[in-house]
């Protein structure tokens, strides 16, 4: 199972993760891999606690959110052929 992978199906499961719990299963660059499955197309968000902690959760994304990129790319972002 790739790093990907793993950060999806603990995501996918309604958990959030941190940098620290990704260095448990060997990512060094957590924000890197969310780079990366943000531009697969997964809506995951980031979350900073009080103490300056990051972490990232699985979301939807919101009405605004596909509004605004409705405008900016048009329908073809949302056809089924992409």
């Amino acid at each position: 199972m790739t790093q990907n992978e793993r950060i999806v199906n603990w995501l996918s499961n309604g958990r959030s993760i941190t940098t620290r719990q990704a260095r448990t299963w060997g990512v060094k660059r957590l924000a890197a891999r969310v780079h990366e499955l943000r531009n697969a197309g997964y809506s995951i968000y980031t979350n900073t606690n009080s103490k300056g902690v990051t972490s990232y959760r699985l979301g939807r994304p919101s009405r605004a959110m596909v509004s605004a990129a409705y405008q900016t790319f048009g329908s073809t972002l949302f056809s089924s052929d992409s």
